[in-house]
């Protein structure tokens, strides 16, 4: 990373990633395996891997919204959801979001891999996947009474990595609350039955987290798949630099597959080419891959057009279908005595945290949520059986959300199908030990946060402007089906009978009927408020460069090569079609994993 822009962009190397986040490092580290394959890496952020924030599991909020660490976008004002603005956090660093997240290593369900060959990805099913799950993680075993604590007793190694380059493991310090969450659920008849990494499981476990253990910090890309790799001579990284466009070599002939020969980028403001002998891999991300794709002539015809952008490839499909978790949240105050994270807000306290971790990696700053639970529609009615039919169901199957391109059609019924099989996860629970308010407000309080995970709503990403510097357009129309504000509803009164369940809620002032500031009772005729009042995203976004047959809505195809090119791909959470339960970043990692094999067999 020493390099000047202009040495590294005097050369030209065999591959030109655009990107160095989660799944761009992924790929550096495998193509470079072959010290003949030369990869230069375009990053527009810094390498903050030795930063406090990076590393301490507690201040990893303190990351949203600072624009060291976060491109720090925002959405449209949502018209479903009283025209409030969300704001979209995504990682402007070297590792990406891998280096801003909040560390669950989940995974999603045997199903939701198994969906992608459904809409037409040949190879993507979850025997498929399984294997760069496994090649992506080294997985640290917890001690014997930390796993009595935590009830992991359902955990199988065989289901788990132990030489990959991304460390997992349980937390080495956690708190009643965390020990309390098990049992809760296991007195509502949620118990888990099995390791949930094994994609064929609901109910409540506790989540491995992205750490290592060796100096109880986080374990991500950069110092997972870089750092231990950067001293090769075929891997170039340029931190501090925006990529613009790609590049493309006049056609050889009317019709034929566009070559991609490179990237611009800028670094102060100064425009410079990057040279590619093989392909270009944009890794840039769900808000920023269509976004380069759009302001490189692939896209909407009629957008290009309106934006003076000349059309190479007219697609769609590009930056729709956008979806991520949304979540509505349920706060409550604790009882006296209940630690909560809440005593960071003093200063003080702080400050001898933040001593703690630097001097020993110990204390408050260590002490990560792990605590989870994967729940089928059916659970979160209380019933075992295939659950009715929500009435807005019906009327939605014919939305002009669903109706156009064809693919979206399947995908309402893949997913329509998850949400009446009691088997199927469609929502995910998990509490943070804390108030959301802000500015804090004294007190010690619990928030418990249900995921949709699933959603009907589809949005998109768009440009609106040939500056790369302006931030693209973001709509995920959140709420605008229906069915969504349905389920968070029916997700929100469940996660009120959890407050109200023992033993978590021992923990919990008026066991679970003392609220939170910014929370009240909620009940069936007040519910869809409740959503729309709180509702935010996960940081989980999916879908903009869809990995689906073009007819159907895609972008890319089961090779990641963009429709419409030769040797331009797409490697990262853009790709995914349609949205899994749980968090994404193991999934992002397995699919680099898998792409650099596609990319291998290629060569």
């Amino acid at each position: 990373m020493s390099l000047s822009p202009a040495a590294f962009s005097a050369a030209s190397y065999d591959y030109v990633i655009a990107g160095g986040g989660t799944a761009g490092l992924v790929l550096a580290a495998r193509l470079t395996e072959n010290p003949a394959i030369s990869v230069a890496v375009v990053e527009a952020g810094e390498d903050r891997s030795g930063d406090l924030s990076v590393n301490a599991w507690g201040l990893t909020a303190s990351m949203l919204g600072n624009p060291l660490y976060d491109w720090a976008f925002s959405t449209t004002p949502q018209t479903s959801d009283d025209n409030r603005v969300i704001t979209w956090p995504r990682g402007k660093m070297l590792g990406g979001s891998s280096g801003t997240n909040f560390w669950y290593w989940n995974r999603a369900s045997q199903e939701d891999i198994d969906d992608f060959a459904e809409l037409g990805n040949d190879g993507w099913t979850w025997a498929d996947l399984l294997p760069y799950y496994l090649k992506s993680e080294k997985y640290f075993a917890a001690p014997a009474q930390q796993a009595k604590d935590l009830q992991i007793d359902y955990f199988n190694p065989a289901l788990h990595g132990t030489s990959g380059p991304i460390d997992t493991s349980y937390p080495p310090i956690y708190n009643i609350i965390g020990e309390s969450w098990n049992p809760t659920y296991k007195n509502l008849g949620l118990a888990s039955h099995g390791d949930p990494y094994g994609g064929n499981t609901t109910g409540s476990f506790t989540t491995l987290i992205s750490q290592n253990l060796q100096n109880v910090s986080r374990s991500f890309a950069t110092t997972g798949y870089y750092k231990p790799n950067a001293h090769r001579p075929n891997l170039k990284v340029l931190t501090g630099a925006l990529v613009t466009k790609v590049r493309f070599a006049t056609p050889s002939s009317k019709g034929a597959p566009l070559v991609a020969t490179g990237v611009d980028f800028t670094v102060n403001g100064t425009l410079h080419t990057v040279k590619a002998k093989k392909e270009v891999i944009l890794s840039a991300g769900v808000t920023q891959s269509p976004q380069l794709l759009e302001l490189s002539g692939i896209g909407g015809a009629a957008l290009l057009k309106s934006l003076g952008i000349k059309v190479l490839v007219a697609n769609d499909n590009v930056g729709e279908n956008l979806q991520d978790h949304q979540f509505t949240s349920l706060g409550f105050t604790a009882n006296p005595g209940v630690p909560t994270a809440d005593v960071l807000n003093d200063p003080a306290v702080l400050q001898q945290a933040i001593t703690d971790y630097t001097t020993n990696r110990t204390g408050l700053l260590t002490e990560a949520t792990c605590s989870t639970a994967y729940l089928s529609f059916a659970q979160l009615l209380g019933l075992s059986s295939t659950p009715p039919m929500p009435a807005s169901a019906s009327a939605q199957s014919a939305s002009a959300q669903f109706a156009a391109p064809p693919g979206r059609a399947k995908q309402y019924e893949l997913v329509l199908k998850k949400l009446l099989d009691p088997q199927q996860p469609f929502a995910q629970e998990i509490y943070t030990p804390q108030g959301l308010n802000f500015p804090p407000v004294p007190g010690a309080f619990i928030t418990l946060f249900g995921l949709l995970s699933h959603p009907f709503s589809r949005g998109s990403i768009h440009i609106n402007s040939t500056d790369p510097t302006a931030y693209p357009v973001i709509n995920p129309q959140f709420l605008s089906n229906p069915l969504d504000v349905d389920i968070l509803g029916t997700i929100a009164l469940h996660l009120q009978k959890v407050a109200r369940t023992p033993p978590l809620s021992d923990l919990l002032m008026g066991n679970g009927t003392v609220y939170a500031p910014g929370y009240s009772f909620i009940t069936p005729a007040n519910v869809s408020q409740h959503v729309r009042n709180t509702l935010g995203e996960f940081q989980h976004p999916t879908g903009t460069c869809a990995m689906e047959p073009q007819d159907q809505g895609g972008v890319v195809d089961p090779r990641l090569i963009v429709y419409g090119t030769q040797n331009l791909r797409v490697v990262d959470a853009s790709v995914i079609p349609l949205q899994p339960v749980g968090t994404i970043q193991s999934l992002v990692y397995a699919i680099a994993e898998k792409a650099a094999d596609i990319i291998k067999q290629a060569q």
